[in-house]
């Protein structure tokens, strides 16, 4: 029961975040496609006639909760990426809800706020 009222608690709190989430109408833009190696970025980007800034992090989740992961990026940095019920997580498989320690990932966040984009791979 109690772990029923926290997820509810979660829910609702995500989803007050979830309109600064969306970050741009329409939905989260694609991942842009960064040559070599990297861990971090910030892009700035004109969407739809506007302004944004894209920060972008690649890594190790070495926490997780529905509310937030910490990513250990390869240049030794631990940052944490605040999540929201609208964060696209993929593939379609994994959610906000089953990010788990150990999986490496790829961040977006657009203007701050929560992650837009969450992209779960294999190996970093």
């Amino acid at each position: 029961m109690r772990r029923l009222v926290a997820t509810l608690a979660a829910l609702s709190l995500m989803a007050c975040a979830s309109g600064a989430a969306a970050g741009v109408r329409g939905g989260p833009p694609s991942f842009p496609d960064l040559p070599g190696s990297w861990s971090h970025a910030e892009i700035n980007v004109t969407i739809k006639k506007q302004q944004h800034t894209l920060i972008l992090d690649r890594g190790r989740i070495v926490q997780a909760s529905p509310q937030q992961i910490v990513v250990h990026r390869a240049d030794g940095i631990n940052v944490t990426i605040p999540l929201s019920a609208s964060t696209v997580v993929t593939p379609r498989r994994f959610s906000v809800f089953t990010l788990r320690r150990g999986l490496y990932v790829t961040t977006m966040i657009v203007d701050d706020g929560p992650a837009v984009r969450v992209n779960v791979t294999l190996r970093p």
